[in-house]
């Protein structure tokens, strides 16, 4: 079980874009009010003016060596908080795969059928098999609270720094291309427009925000 990489997938579907996810909303409505207005001014003989447009892969947040340091720093706390109760819950797995085994020679042709081991170890698997999907449903309900307490204030603070950094470029629209390609919603796509390696470098390069995580209770 890759505690990181199980840990990385489930935030970046669950946290970052579901932040993200009204700014997505906002700037697709204007791109469409963009060009409404460039259709206007063209039939009205205007000409219109250019409107700069730029996307984002917010997937490439999360790469450790050229991702966001400070949101990759939250992964990687939430990762060592979750990783006593992985450990746990490999440990169950291994106990049952064992048990298996045990119940596999125990009923091999010639061997002498002891029924009482078998039923003990039945017995045995079945509590370690219940314990390991009762502990796996904690694990699940502690993964989706404390990535929305750890990842959530960072994500906050990205999503306030791409409109800063829209703001101070003159990007009109700034578009999350992970959320748009999981919805099907890419029809054409200007590699030149792509200005996620900027944006890191810029974010990375800024003060330390106010975004902090929660500490575990």
């Amino acid at each position: 079980m890759k505690i990181r990489g199980a840990i990385r997938s489930f935030c970046q579907i669950k946290e970052f874009h579901k932040i993200m996810k009204r700014f997505t909303t906002f700037a697709l409505s204007f791109v469409f009010a963009a060009v409404f207005a460039v259709s206007a001014f063209a039939q009205a003989g205007a000409q219109p003016a250019m409107t700069k447009i730029g996307w984002l892969d917010t997937g490439a947040f999360a790469d450790p060596k050229e991702g966001v340091t400070k949101y990759n720093t939250a992964l990687t706390a939430l990762d060592n908080e979750m990783k006593p109760r992985v450990t746990e819950l490999q440990s169950i797995q291994t106990k049952v795969q064992t048990i298996a085994k045990d119940l596999e020679a125990l009923q091999k042709p010639g061997v002498p059928v002891d029924q009482k081991a078998i039923l003990a170890k039945q017995d045995e698997g079945q509590r370690l098999q219940r314990e390991f999907e009762f502990k796996k449903k904690e694990y699940d309900a502690a993964v989706e609270k404390r990535s929305g307490e750890v990842l959530g204030p960072v994500s906050a603070d990205i999503s306030k720094a791409i409109q800063d950094f829209a703001k101070a470029k003159g990007y009109a629209v700034v578009l999350d291309i992970a959320a748009l390609a999981s919805a099907n919603a890419i029809l054409a796509l200007d590699p030149g427009a792509n200005i996620t390696k900027e944006f890191i470098t810029y974010y990375n390069a800024r003060p330390a925000g106010t975004a902090t995580a929660v500490a575990p209770k």
